[in-house]
């Protein structure tokens, strides 16, 4: 899923992705989520806006989606006259979009997700919006409107029952913890919950061994608790919480969040990690590292099967190593909304009116927590704005609510929620419920099968900030990050080539995208500019998503009348896989990091007549008449036909060509050359001249070494990396399609950082 806010600014420098989405949907408090100031229910918030500016800011789509339906909005004469206008000062806008969105968070049909989204008290609308368009993410969808007089629009993110399932994985109130977590979503944080019992040392065993020897048990707890583990920008954050023995349900934190506590740049080195501590089998040690357990259990095997993950850990009063690996702790992630960090699934109201009527919420009002812990209630409720129920959710302002004394006097007089303070209200007589309905029906339209149940609600900031982790692409998604047209340099001259993509079903596309997907969770490239280094570097190798080998085949005749059929001189070393495995000692390195045994003495062999060809730079000049028939399989009679298939498999197989590339995206440290891209769009690189650069990007250039150069990284030398300009095409379109940058921008311009010198002929 991609998901942005329906306001798109430039993030400061010091803003948290969090923080930027919640700067980009600021709320009025009046009517927020889940209930707005007269404790109705409320499906979604309001968004302020002041509408001040030159041109006035789109109300943008937060993702892919589809018209389900619209309203065009009435002109501002009839807006400021009733029914739309109900409040004493000034009308309300009637103009809305409802969104569908069929994506995905994860592998499987559970993986594949329908939500929708609400925009509401809209005062124009875009041309674009039609019946059943297609919209895209940051398309823009018309301008903000008023509510009661009030520059705001109503904003609603819902879904019905069985995705909220999908999208959360349960629809019970809290988290199941006596198994682990879901498998065919995993994003975000990772979580541990450490049952009663589990015990804390003073170190971590030598070898990373199971054995106890030598080691000081500094604390065995007495209550269960949760753990969080944070992996970004190259380190990892523990957080411990421990659940409040007088409040329940509450959790606190025990100490300040761990940083780095089991070593510097911990994220950048989980593959070193891995293969120092997995030896026998690195690369489902990897997957322990990441997600505290081996999540690819059909091509992963740990060994040894209890092979432990020691980790430094907070407790009540210190600090200890823990084993989390042990199968009595469970592991989760943020797929699984547990319920320690907030998240709470509320469903028991079963009244049909539109007063809130949960004890859950009761509970929490009571408690001081409900405005803490208000953003993360997930709430099943009846749909706001369909027109055939108004009179069953509203019907109690004439007649009371059932916890209200109701005096012959019409006065309804209720209780506070959470305090012992009493309020009264004048209950309504026909001709105001009457006023009062012809307002709702002005507002309200029929949506269908939407409106016949209830449907489930998430805060909509916390709903986009929360998927914002997730970052795994739907096939659609995926297609879109493959550019239509290239730039190819010829010569002095560049000039633009149409790209061909294939996705038929039997496509290189279509068999690879889930398996890239759980590839890029596995990595950590899990932020919009590693994917978008990561698809640079891919998208051009495997050309345009459509091969996964080096295209190898070529018939030629030397000057002594002997005719090769091979214009690679590593041949059959050659490039595989979505990152182009290369050469001899790379392919040996990832079949030792699968934790396959081979002979060592023919992989020696093979790495030094590997090196001696290509150390003849005279020779290698000369591609065409090369013999380099020294890297023939039959020049070494020791190859086994094991390692042969194996590196076959880089291309042909399901699994290995994806997590070839995430091996060697970690074997040379892409991760943070990515991370440096952000510097890049924070400036927004702005030139003198005001022009934004985003052609050409140094953090991506180093990135494209690593792969494809690495000498050039000293060497600064652009011209020296394969296909580099065809590589920022790919970039840049992925830049487009997975970050917030806007082509064309504002001003409907779109601008490239040209190579100096080139002329550019369409």
């Amino acid at each position: 899923m991609i998901i942005s806010p329906p306001f798109l600014r430039d993030k400061e420098a010091t803003q948290s992705d969090a923080d930027w989405v919640e700067a980009m949907m600021p709320v009025n408090a009046r009517r927020g989520y889940p209930l707005n100031a007269s404790e109705s229910w409320h499906g979604g918030i309001h968004i302020s806006h002041t509408d001040t500016g030159t041109t006035p800011e789109k109300v943008r789509a937060i993702a892919d989606g589809t018209v389900v339906s619209f309203r065009k909005p009435s002109p501002p004469e009839k807006r400021d006259q009733f029914p739309l206008k109900y409040a004493p000062v000034r009308g309300t806008d009637d103009g809305y979009v409802l969104l569908k969105h069929e994506t995905e968070i994860g592998s499987g049909e559970d993986g594949k997700v329908v939500f929708y989204s609400l925009y509401m008290h809209l005062k124009f609308l875009e041309a674009e919006i039609k019946a059943d368009a297609r919209i895209y993410r940051k398309d823009p969808l018309g301008s903000c409107g008023m509510t009661d007089g009030q520059n705001e629009f109503h904003f609603q993110v819902f879904c019905n029952d069985d995705n909220i399932r999908k999208l959360t994985g349960r629809k019970t109130k809290e988290l199941d913890i006596s198994k682990d977590g879901r498998t065919d979503a995993v994003y975000g944080d990772i979580h541990f919950y450490l049952p009663a019992g589990t015990k804390f040392y003073d170190k971590a065993p030598a070898n990373n061994s199971t054995s106890l020897t030598g080691l000081s048990e500094l604390y065995t707890s007495s209550a269960p608790l949760y753990v969080s583990m944070t992996l970004a920008q190259g380190n990892c954050t523990m957080v411990t919480r421990q659940k409040n023995t007088q409040i329940d349900g509450k959790y606190d934190l025990l100490g300040e969040p761990l940083v780095n506590a089991d070593g510097e740049d911990y994220e950048y080195n989980l593959y070193k990690t891995a293969m120092r501590n997995y030896k026998e089998s690195p690369s489902a040690g990897f997957e322990l590292l990441r997600f505290g357990r081996v999540i690819n259990t059909g091509h992963e095997t740990l060994v040894p099967a209890d092979a432990p993950l020691w980790m430094t850990v907070s407790y009540p009063g210190g600090t200890g190593v823990v084993n989390l690996a042990d199968p009595c702790i469970k592991k989760f992630s943020d797929a699984d909304f547990p319920h320690w960090t907030g998240w709470l699934l509320v469903d028991d109201d079963n009244d049909t009116h539109s007063q809130c009527n949960s004890a859950i919420i009761r509970k929490l009002q009571e408690e001081g927590r409900y405005e803490a812990q208000r953003n993360k209630l997930i709430c099943c409720l009846p749909f706001e704005w369909e027109k055939s129920t108004i009179d069953a959710r509203y019907k109690w302002l004439m007649t009371g609510l059932p916890w209200e004394q109701c005096t012959p006097e019409k006065t309804a007089i209720w209780t506070v929620p959470g305090t012992q303070e009493k309020k009264d209200r004048v209950l309504m007589n026909e001709e105001d419920y009457g006023k009062f309905k012809q307002h709702a029906e002005a507002l309200c339209f029929d949506s269908g099968a939407l409106g016949s149940g209830k449907l489930w609600n998430i805060e909509p900031r916390v709903f986009i900030s929360h998927f914002r982790k997730c970052n795994w692409l739907s096939r659609e998604e995926f297609k879109q990050v493959v550019p239509r047209n290239i730039i190819r340099p010829s010569g002095s001259r560049y000039s633009w080539e149409p790209v061909t993509f294939h996705e038929s079903d039997t496509s290189v596309f279509s068999k690879h995208y889930p398996m890239l997907n759980k590839m890029f969770r596995k990595y950590c490239i899990n932020t919009p500019l590693r994917l978008v280094s990561f698809l640079g570097n891919s998208v051009q190798e495997t050309k345009w998503l459509n091969v996964t080998r080096e295209d190898y085949r070529y018939s030629a005749t030397d000057e002594h009348g002997h005719r090769y059929h091979y214009n690679i001189w590593y041949f059959p070393w050659y490039g595989r896989g979505f990152l182009q495995l290369t050469n001899p000692d790379d392919f040996y390195k990832y079949f030792t990091y699968r934790g396959r045994s081979f002979n060592k003495d023919v992989r020696d062999e093979l790495v030094s007549d590997y090196r001696r060809v290509q150390g003849d730079r005279a020779l290698r000049e000369r591609e065409k008449r090369l013999d380099n028939r020294i890297l023939y399989d039959g020049q070494h009679p020791g190859l086994e036909q094991e390692v042969m298939s194996w590196r076959e498999d880089v291309d042909v197989g399901l699994f290995d060509p994806s997590d070839s590339a995430g091996f060697y995206w970690s074997l040379t440290g892409m991760a943070k050359y990515a991370d440096e891209a952000h510097e890049l769009q924070r400036q927004a690189v702005t030139a003198g001249n005001g022009i934004k650069i985003y052609y050409r990007s140094p953090a991506f250039w180093r990135a494209s070494a690593t792969v494809n150069l690495p000498g050039a990284i000293s060497r600064r030398n652009y011209q020296g990396i394969n296909g580099f300009i065809e590589r920022c095409c790919a970039y840049t379109c992925a830049l487009a399609v997975l970050t917030e940058i806007k082509f064309p921008d504002e001003n409907n311009t779109f601008t490239l950082d040209k190579p100096e010198g080139i002329v550019l002929r369409r």
